[in-house]
């Protein structure tokens, strides 16, 4: 087969890994693989150097402009012509729904839709979100399958009229890890944001891997280590991950007077392998998917804090293989935290419960047979 892979941002995310995953994997198994991005970053390198054909569309961004979503529009139609894909395979909003209107337009005769969380759970205005949901049901009428990564979605994917022969559930699956050794992470990570080490060695590290974007909550986040700097003087945060909001973030935490506590240590390649350096893990998002990180704090056997939101309850059952908590509440948050620090032995069975957890219920062998079965 010839499966083209459509996506909006050429980032690092979780979106973008599945992506990786995906044509990685297929291109293995002998298909012809070609994908179609915005803009020039780390997924776009990271497919060009596994000799994977790449198609910068150049104005094709998240937010709404009529001109530059018409001219994406006509570089995605102009690629699916050249290309005749036997497949489209769509992730991400914009790209599903430019790709799935061009896709019909031309007749290919296979096109999916993987949603990666949807927008219209995103914290924005009533009129956009209506917006989104209907942009997002016309999206799923012209595709010809939906695969959705968690319950969750799929029961909001329900109310939907007209789609419901159209749904798959499959999760997204992740290979075991490669972790550096605490010493090693600490050691990489301490150089990293600027830290003496034997210092750094003395501190109990609460730590996440997040876009800087709102979807991610990491305001909330550093509201909440307010109180958790202030009860425990061993504690300092990383932030692993770059973004928009990098700016806003490091002044926030001038304000909070969190400087030398709270570090936002920017870009890290293959960033899972330091987490062998965190003594908690937090994911603050106030939207998701089904994320990865979580997955990947699970094999490193870390105690995990995180929100309600998306798929991640059906990763982590609450007091048994880690704590959730309410998104957008900064109090509940830091009690949570504080608590998992405070409970080292407890932790280290929400962690051991964790990672048996990601071994038996998201296998990527599963995740590509499957995929695999809905392109032919």
């Amino acid at each position: 087969m010839k499966i083209l892979y459509v996506i909006t941002k050429s980032n690092w995310g979780g979106a973008q890994r599945h992506v990786y995953d995906l044509a990685i994997a297929m291109k293995d198994h002998g298909d012809t693989v070609v994908v179609a991005l915005g803009g020039n970053g780390i997924l776009r390198q990271k497919l060009e150097d596994a000799g994977i054909k790449t198609y910068t569309i150049n104005k094709l961004g998240r937010d709404i402009s009529v001109q530059k979503d018409v001219s994406s529009f006509k570089e995605i139609y102009s690629t699916i012509r050249r290309e005749k894909p036997d497949v489209i395979h769509l992730h991400s909003p914009k790209a599903a729904g430019l790709g799935a209107i061009a896709g019909r337009l031309l007749k290919v005769k296979k096109i999916i839709y993987t949603v990666h969380g949807w927008t219209f759970n995103e914290d924005r205005p009533l009129y956009q979100r209506v917006g989104i949901a209907l942009a997002s049901w016309l999206t799923m009428l012209y595709a010809h399958r939906i695969i959705l990564l968690s319950e969750h979605e799929y029961k909001q994917a329900l109310h939907f009229p007209w789609v419901k022969e159209k749904l798959s559930i499959i999760p997204i699956g992740v290979k075991t890890p490669i972790f550096m050794s605490v010493e090693g992470a600490r050691q990489t990570l301490a150089k990293h944001i600027g830290m003496d080490l034997v210092e750094f060695k003395k501190k109990t590290v609460v730590g996440t891997i997040a876009e800087l974007h709102p979807n991610k909550g990491l305001k909330y986040f550093i509201e909440a280590l307010v109180n958790i700097c202030n009860s425990h003087q061993e504690v300092i945060s990383v932030v692993i991950g770059d973004g928009d909001l990098l700016l806003p973030l490091n002044m926030m935490i001038k304000e909070k007077g969190l400087e030398g506590r709270v570090f936002l240590a920017g870009y890290m390649t293959e960033a899972s392998q330091y987490l062998k350096a965190f003594n908690v893990f937090v994911l603050p998002s106030i939207k998701e998917g089904l994320p990865y990180v979580i997955m990947e704090a699970g094999f490193a056997s870390l105690p995990v804090v995180a929100t309600t939101v998306g798929g991640i309850p059906e990763m982590i059952e609450d007091m048994k293989s880690g704590v959730l908590v309410q998104p957008k509440d900064a109090s509940e948050l830091a009690h949570a935290v504080s608590y998992t620090i405070e409970h080292p032995l407890l932790g280290r069975q929400y962690g051991a419960a964790l990672r048996d957890a990601i071994a038996h219920k998201f296998s990527v062998e599963k995740m590509l047979k499957e995929i695999e079965g809905l392109y032919k």
